[in-house]
């Protein structure tokens, strides 16, 4: 038909930007009122973007979303010093702050500190920065004296919970004091994870100059899923991050290492963080594109495998037909009626990221050791992404806990997917005489078969 192949993408790319605006809604319902941890490397502060970034933070809170900033300053340290013709010594990652630099280490902090407030307050957010950290000395390591170098002690939270309660956004630099009001330099990635430790906290992101957890040259944790540029690991659980400190040790550079272990402390914990999110602040953005999708564009960490992978509800029903609908038009699925899915609303599962969802699928108990897997379909948005394989094993390892012996399917045209999972051919009359009459020839499905 004429206009034909203009019309269907254009249809197509309207239920697409629906679809992501419908996430959008979800997303600011889910986080209004929450608190994310936002730590910025100070080397974005001279980049183009940076504006644009300080831009997207002020909408966050707009939409209700409270705001911590935790600035890193090691750059601006190094022109102070540089300046002043003065050298530090940085020890696996730590700088032995000397008397004579902690008074130009103060003066970083204080610059990078206000540069961020004034972006804030050009955008009509009101930023305020405070000593709001007990520290203590990090003292003697192997006969090495750190001098003014100090570890986190804990966050003065009734300070913060009180800013953040009049719209304020805490900037929280790089100085903490002791008891006796002496100041110490501190590392603002350990201070970002103490504020996640000590409080309620959402999300935490790492905000930084270059790109998120490289895959190159890394031996890759089994089930972690890749970004699309294939440069990137898309998200990892805290399985995962053990097995990338264990087996990438040495290929791993010191800094990611230390982010990989800290989201892992503040996951990992009961109450944790949800989510961490390690980011390339130099990309226009990225920031809202981590909030409000569920694939991103940097590392995010998460707290288990299957995670995503929930039993269906009965609320769940029309996102479930609405996942079905494409396959069903194309013959890979059999048609289901809402009273259908809802009679049986307890074989379904989902993969649902926040309130979204994305994929389901069904787990049939049939009797006598036998079980039937279905209505497998996953949003054309985010195949390719593991999904479909993340339901299809969450599927088989449910199969084998309820102590089923065999499970079949029915299939058109994917038959060479599910051979993956270890199923073989087979047919009808390899079912038993109830399962067999239940086949429709005209159908023509093809049946396989799982012996677990």
């Amino acid at each position: 038909m004429p206009g034909m192949d203009i019309q269907l993408p254009q249809r197509y790319a309207v239920r697409a930007s629906v679809n992501t605006i419908r996430e959008v809604f979800d997303y600011i319902r889910q986080y209004k009122g929450k608190t994310f941890v936002l730590k910025i490397e100070d080397t974005l502060i001279d980049h183009p973007f940076f504006p644009l970034l300080m831009k997207d933070i002020v909408q966050l809170q707009d939409i209700g979303i409270h705001l911590i900033i935790v600035t890193g300053t090691r750059a601006t340290i190094e022109k102070y010093l540089a300046k002043a013709k003065l050298h530090t010594r940085i020890v696996n990652g730590i700088r032995i702050t000397t008397p004579s630099a902690m008074a130009h280490v103060k003066l970083a902090a204080m610059e990078v500190a206000q540069t961020v407030i004034s972006h804030l307050a050009a955008g009509n957010a009101q930023g305020i920065m405070g000593n709001w950290i007990r520290a203590r000395s990090l003292g003697v390591y192997d006969g090495l004296d750190y001098q003014y170098t100090g570890h986190v002690e804990k966050i003065q939270t009734r300070i913060v919970h009180k800013l953040l309660d009049q719209d304020f956004i805490p900037v929280i630099y790089n100085i903490g004091m002791n008891a006796t009001g002496d100041c110490y330099n501190l590392n603002t990635d350990q201070i970002a994870r103490q504020i996640c430790l000590d409080m309620d906290i959402e999300k935490l992101f790492f905000i930084r100059a270059q790109d998120a957890i490289p895959t190159k040259g890394l031996e890759l944790p089994p089930g972690s899923q890749v970004h699309p540029n294939g440069k990137i690991f898309s998200n990892m659980d805290i399985s995962h991050v053990d097995f990338m400190l264990c087996q990438n040790k040495d290929r791993l550079s010191f800094e990611n290492q230390t982010l990989l272990a800290y989201s892992k402390a503040v996951i990992d914990q009961p109450q944790g963080v949800k989510r961490v999110h390690i980011i390339d602040g130099r990309r226009e953005g990225r920031l809202l594109q981590e909030v409000f999708s569920s694939i991103g564009g940097g590392t995010l960490i998460y707290g288990n495998q299957y995670a995503h992978i929930r039993q269906a509800t009965l609320e769940d029903v029309p996102e479930i037909l609405h996942l079905m609908d494409g396959y069903i038009k194309k013959g890979n699925l059999v048609m289901r009626t809402v009273s259908d899915i809802q009679n049986k609303i307890h074989a379904y599962h989902i993969y649902a990221v926040d309130h979204s969802v994305y994929g389901c699928g069904a787990l049939y108990e049939l009797g006598d050791g036998w079980g039937e897997i279905g209505a497998v379909a996953v949003s054309d948005t985010y195949k390719s992404k593991g999904i479909g394989r993340g339901l299809m094993q969450y599927l088989i390892q449910t199969a084998r806990k309820k102590q089923i012996q065999t499970l079949f399917l029915l299939t058109t045209q994917a038959a060479d997917w599910f051979f993956e999972f270890g199923f073989v051919w087979a047919s009808p009359s390899d079912l038993p005489a109830p399962l067999q009459g239940r086949y429709n020839p005209k159908r023509n499905s093809r049946v396989l078969l799982l012996k677990l």
